[in-house]
């Protein structure tokens, strides 16, 4: 299906690939379908010396992304498949994050862990966040890869080792792997890494201010320098681009995609620079690089505040969570599936309606989840317009006779609101030209 012209950038392509099967969870190395009677006992809860074990995490990946180990995955060729005798070692290749999810059992859980362990250990939790925080259901170990982690590494030498690996962030490759990722310049069409900005660079700037911070606690005061520089530079990255987006014309809506993304990344930043653990240190980095959405606009040419002012005014009640669709788990099951940054995602209401191997039944559980988020959304625009690509793509519409044979009562009754069928009726094009108009004036030009 070809991308409309007006659309943002930010949507990844729809190969007819086949649908995997729901996969089994495991903790092989290369296999992730094991047979049950081989598989090791279960970890406990806080088995790696109290987090979350490395097989728990390795199995919440999957149920995240399971086209992440069943070979379905459109680059799945490209994952390095090297052998490592340990798990940071793998950090250097642009898809090692990968590669370690199939390597988890180098990594045994250990209620004692050594200074060696948690460097692998740490490494394990970047790629399962880089792995699934663009996706339906993230796991939850944001605490640990931006201060618990770097805070409880005392060993100098396995220090230095988990600074290298948040250094070798920067080319970590997650194309194909999210739908939010923004392009910041029209050409070429193919997404190239160093042109894009995405809410994985979030990630990376919250793990390199946790190394700036642990630096300065531990006195290394070479290593606190080289990352408050790293932080520094990937923040003048960011504003630069957006700086230049918004001097070109027509590609507002991609504007208001990265003002989100600028948002949410600083975001990432404040709560880095907030964390329990870095209480007393880094008062003059804070200070430097606090707040950049809400305080001192001045900073990076002003940048992070006019892209806050937009997310503010045109994106807030949008978020980018997408509880609601979490129980749909036919949504996990390829990358193309990832739901982007809204409101603009008309495109993948139409991806869903069309997509080569769902049901009518599948598609009509997505809707249900759709009009639940609308209901307990209230604001937001996005579902509305995923509910609208639905409809246009859809024979008969939400409620022909495909799709309804499927709706609760509930459901139907909400499709037949007044307010729900006059939002998905407004035209994709009307829809978005508003917001090109609104992005006009609030920037004043």
């Amino acid at each position: 299906m070809a991308r409309n012209a007006g659309a943002p950038s930010c949507f990844p392509r729809n190969p007819n690939a086949r649908l995997p099967e729901e996969p089994r969870l495991s903790a092989s190395r290369h296999s992730p379908t094991d047979d049950a009677e081989t598989a090791p006992p279960p970890e406990g809860r806080g088995a790696f010396g109290g987090f979350i074990g490395p097989r728990t995490l390795i199995d919440q990946v999957r149920v995240a992304a399971p086209y992440l180990f069943d070979a379905s995955h459109p680059r799945s060729s490209e994952r390095p498949n090297r052998e490592a005798l340990r798990l940071h070692e793998l950090a250097r290749h642009p898809l090692g994050w990968w590669e370690m999810l199939f390597r988890a059992d180098l990594l045994p859980a250990q209620e004692q862990p050594s200074p060696a362990a948690r460097t692998d250990y740490f490494a394990l939790c970047l790629a399962a966040h880089f792995a699934s925080c663009a996706t339906y259901v993230p796991t939850d170990v944001d605490a640990k890869i931006r201060h618990a982690l770097w805070f409880e590494q005392e060993d100098p030498t396995e220090r230095a080792h988990m600074l290298n690996v948040a250094q070798a962030l920067a080319h970590w490759d997650v194309r194909r792997f999210s739908a939010r990722l923004c392009r910041t310049q029209a050409d070429p069409i193919d997404l190239e890494p160093e042109r894009i900005v995405s809410g994985h660079d979030g990630e990376r700037l919250s793990v390199l201010v946790g190394a700036m911070l642990a630096s300065i606690a531990f006195a290394d005061v070479e290593a606190a320098a080289r990352f408050e520089d790293l932080v520094d530079q990937e923040l003048r990255r960011e504003a630069a681009a957006f700086l230049a987006l918004e001097r070109e014309p027509g590609r507002e809506l991609d504007l208001l995609a990265l003002a989100a993304t600028l948002t949410h990344n600083v975001g990432d930043v404040n709560q880095s620079l907030e964390s329990s653990s870095a209480k007393r240190v880094g008062d003059a980095q804070k200070h430097r690089f606090g707040k950049l959405a809400q305080e001192r606009p001045e900073r990076y040419s002003g940048a992070y505040a006019r892209a806050a002012l937009l997310y503010r005014e045109l994106l807030a009640p949008e978020g980018h969570r997408n509880y609601p669709l979490r129980r749909v788990k036919a949504l996990r099951t390829h990358p193309d599936l990832l739901y982007p940054l809204g409101p603009f995602v008309d495109a993948w209401g139409e991806r869903v309606a069309t997509w080569p191997t769902f049901t009518s039944e599948i598609v009509a559980d997505v809707v249900a989840a759709l009009v639940d988020g609308c209901r307990r959304l209230g604001a937001q625009e996005s579902y509305y317009r995923a509910l609208a690509g639905i409809d246009a793509r859809t024979s008969g519409g939400l409620l022909g006779r495909g799709l309804d044979a499927h709706h609760a009562p509930a459901t139907r009754r909400a499709l037949r609101e007044p307010l729900l069928r006059r939002k998905i009726a407004v035209p994709r094009v009307s829809f978005e030209s508003s917001y090109r108009k609104r992005v006009r004036a609030l920037l004043g030009r």
